[in-house]
């Protein structure tokens, strides 16, 4: 699962070209799509689900529910306009996302880490190349201090003496 992330975080690095006068742009040939994946919580692999994808225009463009091996397949269509967010809604209510910026990603699975993304993304103005980046990044910062290793919560005084310094 750990692999899957890195995965999907390093498409959505990927997935930002440069365009012609320097700005940044997404990937986007008008064509359809197929994503397949799992789902997971904070428990493991979930067993039922029920996905949707929505595009930026906030238009539903797929459905899906898992199948018997717990996967899903979503076929998006040509038109979609990126980024699209995928909504997991568990049996228990409760709703995971992860956010697509192109039609090159092929795999992902919905994960509490992929939640984090879509909702810091928003949380910095919204769901931009830009700003799904960013969250991303912090997102696997956050991993790495997750277990007590190089965490700065807890810690009593300066923080800048912490871990020999800032570095």
């Amino acid at each position: 699962m750990h692999l899957k992330f890195f995965i999907f975080i390093l498409t959505a690095f990927l997935t930002v070209g440069c365009s012609e006068d320097g700005g940044s742009s997404h990937v986007n040939q008008a064509r359809p799509a197929v994503i397949e994946g799992a789902v997971f919580d904070d428990h493991g692999r979930v067993e039922k689900a029920v996905i949707e994808v929505i595009d930026k225009n906030d238009r539903r463009i797929a459905k899906a529910k898992l199948q018997g091996d717990g996967r899903f397949k979503l076929r998006i269509p040509a038109d979609a306009a990126y980024p699209v967010v995928l909504k997991a809604k568990l049996a228990n209510g409760k709703i995971l996302e992860a956010v697509v910026t192109s039609n090159q990603v092929v795999e992902l699975d919905i994960t509490p880490h992929t939640d984090l993304v879509v909702k810091s993304a928003r949380l910095r103005g919204g769901l931009t190349p830009e700003n799904i980046a960013g969250a991303a990044g912090a997102a696997i910062n956050m991993r790495r201090s997750q277990g007590g290793k190089r965490s700065s919560s807890g810690f009593k005084g300066d923080l800048t003496k912490q871990y020999s310094g800032w570095h």
